[in-house]
């Protein structure tokens, strides 16, 4: 009832506010005496109203931008996810129950929300499978399920702080997706969206960090031997999508499993890790040198292209846009598109979700299976 993402929070909040304020100046005057007890108590009201009204702000911001999805996620504590996962040698095709249980959204696709350990990384978190209203269409109509053969495969990774939710909701990439589908722009889609910040308190950048968790492996290998085992995918090349952190994750993901991937959306991302303060100076040094994304291309074969969406205004990200380009524009395709407005801000990003979508469908390379 009250949880982080509640609207029944957010008014609690500021009702409190308002009548903490409003209580605090129709009783003012009876701690106007200047001793200890009344000017303890002026000083404990305001800071009540100060903290009553950041709670509510902080409410509303995270409700606009799904930035945290529990109190734990806010707090750096997770419930004990490794008890309710599904372990690697329990996750079967998908069946008729698993279909009347999804979620079926207005615009007719089904989201499936499951929580699995990593069958290499060991990682226990939450996985979103989204299918588009055509593949969703064929599940519903027979009592042995089946994605068919005519579908995309794309991986969709949030922020840092986010949650796979904004795919889904404030950043609407589901419901873009499907009116994308409905008109004939895209092809049925399969949306695997992973949580990428399954360490509490810590943004780990979907790198293997040693010591900490191997969170890369996490959302290739983990997600790719799920999904088949789950959805009966074949071996055809995924894309990649993310937008700010999940941009570098997408470039970062796609860069150094091209086995997997062959092609990459960053949406307002960056091109090297940005570490949090959970991470040591050698760590980063190490790190840092390991996911030099430009260095990985050089002198390898390449089966990767690549679409940036920028902002000039978005100094968090620009910067490492220009060097990446500089140093890798000539080893692998990329298409570079500006946003002309905004800085670094779902609201700026929202209407190039479909940019993005549209951008893969348009690809002439392989999206069957390799031998």
């Amino acid at each position: 009832m009250f949880g982080i993402l509640s609207f029944t929070t957010e008014v609690t909040l500021w009702l409190a506010t308002v009548i903490a304020l409003l209580l605090t100046i129709f009783f003012w005057h009876k701690f106007s005496a200047r001793k200890f007890r009344s000017i303890f108590a002026r000083v404990s009201v305001l800071v009540l109203i100060q903290a009553l009204a950041f709670s509510a702000v902080g409410i509303t911001i995270n409700r606009a931008g799904d930035f945290y999805d529990t109190w734990g996620d806010l707090f750096g504590s997770k419930n004990n996810l490794a008890s309710i996962a599904l372990s690697p040698e329990s996750v079967s095709a998908i069946t008729a129950q698993d279909v009347s249980k999804a979620t079926r959204t207005s615009g007719g696709s089904l989201i499936f929300k499951k929580v699995i350990t990593g069958a290499n990384s060991l990682v226990s978190d939450y996985v979103y499978v989204v299918t588009s209203p055509a593949i969703s269409n064929k599940l519903l109509s027979t009592s042995t399920p089946s994605i068919g053969t005519d579908y995309q495969v794309t991986e969709l990774f949030p922020g840092y702080p986010g949650v796979p939710e904004t795919w889904i909701g404030v950043l609407q990439g589901l419901a873009t997706l499907e009116k994308m589908e409905a008109s004939g722009q895209v092809p049925p889609t399969i949306a695997i969206i992973p949580a990428i910040n399954v360490v509490p308190g810590l943004d780990t950048e979907c790198l293997n960090i040693p010591g900490t968790s191997e969170v890369e492996t996490w959302l290739t290998t983990d997600m790719k031997t799920f999904a088949t085992k789950f959805l009966g995918i074949d071996n055809r090349p995924w894309s990649t999508f993310g937008y700010s952190t999940g941009g570098w994750c997408a470039a970062e993901l796609s860069v150094r499993h091209q086995d997997q991937y062959n092609l990459a959306v960053s949406l307002a991302g960056y091109f090297s890790p940005t570490f949090s303060a959970g991470v040591n100076k050698r760590e980063r040094k190490v790190l840092t040198a390991e996911y030099d994304i430009a260095n990985s291309l050089a002198g390898t074969k390449n089966n990767l292209r690549m679409l940036i969406i920028y902002s000039k205004r978005d100094k968090f990200s620009f910067a490492s846009m220009n060097d990446f380009v500089a140093k890798a524009g000539a080893l692998i395709p990329i298409k570079i598109v500006e946003i002309p407005n905004g800085g670094h801000n779902i609201k700026v990003w929202k209407p190039f979700v479909g940019t993005g979508f549209q951008w893969i469908a348009d690809q002439k390379v392989s999206t069957t299976p390799t031998p």
